[in-house]
């Protein structure tokens, strides 16, 4: 369970299960726990790596609050960038299966003469926007063709906690239909309560729309809440004793302070001791610099609220894999997903008495993938923890002794407890979807369990994979064709297909068609398909219109290493040295793995000599003049 990430060393009077002590940091609150802390921690270790925080809870560890605060400043450079892995939910895959789950629920509701005239749809960090956006593309389309006034009767919240990601997805026009689409902050830990944005401004008052809400979808967003790992073993009386894993908090290389930060070591440390959002916030800016150390020490969770559910996924681990098995050697590690279980429970309270929520994430399904400890990802200095969805599983409606989901044949009841469903098969590379239902109508989980279910998600991306690992550039283009008949509007299998078709197959009028389809259905977000067009359109001989789609890449995403180096390369030919030369540099500046840094150079030395020439030439046309 140790899992060092630095190499500071304890002192000789440490141990595992000193006396019990409070952790620094701030308050705990009623669901986390508390450890023992061990006696005395060196300020600053062998290796140099000073001391930030001493041992405290994961879930309330630095790391993780500085991901937390960090978001509302960071998040539209994260996914500028492409920091964050958001194709998942953001190709239109998830979006069309989701808007049949939905169709499914209206059909249900209208069948039952209880369709609302007002139907509550919520989007809990909406990212790009492209996920919602293709929903209610798809909704209106299947609306308009089953003579459905469904789409009129939807008042949707597309939100955030990010005031920045709001207007820049409202900036960008992705909404601009029929549908009511309107921008409020919301944190997930608060789910039903939202703040409009209102112009520029957030509205004065917040609205509350708990027992209102009939959908609410999260995909890739319970991930970033906090999460806890525990360990039940045996004691030498054969008790049962739990641990918990805490971390300490060290900042590496002090000596690089000053290349991340105007901040000495003293305002660093000042700033970790205040610990209101935004002093955590400031932090963030050294995330590369700060390195955890995990360690498990005995827990007294005596007063645990969830206590008894964590002996109840332990129960349920151990009897799926078997006395013996060596995920239980060491005891049995439980993942509490704290965070993602509080917002559910406070959710269930939200949700009309027959709504739903849709859930979308990484996270552990079975005992086998349960067992087994993992650390966390980060995504420039935001944190993400895989969801226990085992865990989660079972405290909505699974069975104890199995740890599998409850199906979906319970009579409708109003008052009934909320229930998490799951299809079939979860997705893949620990990928899983799960609906949130106090009242499952038969034919809504139908759908839902057919669409979400992970063998169906999974069969686009193994035609695309037949497409890359062939050598046969015929048959990879047929094997892209069948992942789009699969999912015709996935514009990112339009880009890989052009991509294919330009760099192995050297067409560039069919890259440059596919390219123009896939901005047809994405032209506000992705740069690789403005890029694509530019290099097809230069394959064509037309340097301007691939001046022009570089151009766009770049608004889209002004440090587009490969956008200023395309640019650049068409604007050498075109004998624009001087805006050449700004490109060159800036691609350079924003390609900190070198990947075009050969090319780039390369055509640095041909713009140079391309300038020379041109001004010499430039001044023997003057000399001309004066001669005549």
């Amino acid at each position: 369970m140790t899992k060092p990430r630095s190499k500071p060393q304890k002192t000789e009077n440490q141990g595992a299960t000193e006396s019990a002590a409070e952790p620094v940091g701030p308050e705990p609150t009623a669901a986390e726990p508390t450890a023992a802390e061990p006696a005395v921690v060196a300020e600053v270790a062998d290796d140099g790596a000073v001391l930030l925080e001493s041992w405290t809870p994961l879930s309330r560890s630095l790391d993780v609050r500085i991901g937390r605060a960090a978001w509302p400043s960071w998040a539209v450079r994260l996914f500028s960038d492409e920091r964050l892995p958001h194709l998942a939910h953001d190709s239109g895959a998830l979006s069309r299966r989701n808007a049949e789950v939905l169709l499914a629920w209206c059909d249900a509701q209208e069948t039952d003469g209880t369709l609302p005239a007002q139907i509550v749809v919520i989007e809990a960090g909406i990212g790009t926007g492209l996920h919602l956006r293709y929903l209610l593309q798809r909704f209106a389309v299947v609306c308009a063709e089953r003579g459905k006034d469904w789409a009129a009767r939807l008042c949707v919240y597309a939100t955030d906690v990010s005031v920045d990601l709001l207007r820049n997805v409202r900036d960008r026009g992705l909404f601009a239909g029929d549908i009511d689409v309107r921008f409020a902050l919301l944190d997930v830990i608060r789910p039903t309560l939202l703040l409009p944005l209102e112009g520029d401004a957030l509205a004065s008052a917040p609205l509350e729309l708990d027992g209102t809400v009939h959908l609410w979808i999260a995909n890739y967003v319970l991930d970033l809440l906090p999460i806890d790992v525990f360990r039940r073993v045996r004691g030498d009386d054969d008790a049962l004793v739990w641990q918990a894993v805490l971390v300490r908090t060290w900042l590496v290389d002090p000596a690089q302070l000053e290349r991340y930060s105007d901040r000495d070591l003293a305002q660093v440390h000042a700033l970790v001791a205040e610990g209101s959002p935004g002093a955590t916030a400031a932090l963030a800016e050294l995330w590369t610099l700060m390195q955890l150390e995990l360690r498990t020490f005995d827990l007294d969770n005596a007063g645990h609220p969830d206590l008894s559910l964590l002996d109840r996924v332990a129960d349920a681990i151990e009897a799926d894999l078997g006395r013996g098995h060596a995920a239980l050697a060491d005891g049995t590690v439980v993942h509490h997903s704290g965070g993602a279980l509080a917002v559910l429970r406070r959710l269930e309270a939200g949700l009309a008495s027959d709504g739903m929520a849709l859930i979308r994430d990484v996270g552990m399904s079975g005992a086998d993938e349960a067992a087994v400890a993992r650390s966390l990802a980060h995504y420039g200095p935001t944190v993400a923890a895989g969801l226990s969805f085992f865990e989660l599983d079972l405290a909505f409606g699974g069975d104890g002794a199995t740890g599998k989901t409850a199906t979906a044949d319970a009579t409708a009841d109003a008052t009934a407890p909320a229930r998490l469903c799951r299809p079939g098969h979860d997705g893949p590379r620990a990928q899983a979807s799960r609906l949130l239902m106090r009242t499952p109508a038969a034919t809504v989980i139908a759908v839902f369990d057919a669409a979400l279910d992970g063998e169906t998600l999974a069969k686009a991306e193994a035609q695309l994979e037949a497409g890359r690992q062939t050598a046969d550039v015929g048959l990879a283009i047929e094997a892209y064709r069948a992942a789009l008949r699969e999912e015709p509007e996935n514009w990112h299998h339009l880009a890989e297909a052009a991509r294919l078709a330009l760099d192995r197959g050297g067409d560039a009028r069919l890259a440059a068609m596919l390219a123009r389809e896939g901005l047809r259905i994405n032209a506000e977000t992705s740069g690789d398909l403005w890029c694509l067009l530019g290099d097809a359109m230069w394959g064509l001989g037309d340097r301007r219109a691939a001046r022009g789609a570089y151009a766009q890449a770049l608004e889209i995403r002004p440090t587009d290493a490969r956008a200023h180096y395309g640019a650049a390369f068409v604007d050498t030919e075109l004998g624009r040295f001087a805006s050449a030369l700004e490109h060159i540099g800036k691609s350079l500046a924003n390609d900190p793995e070198g990947r075009w840094r050969g090319e780039a150079l390369r055509l640095l030395d041909a713009c140079l000599r391309g300038q020379v020439a041109a001004h010499a030439a430039e001044i023997a046309r003057v000399e001309r003049r004066g001669d005549r």
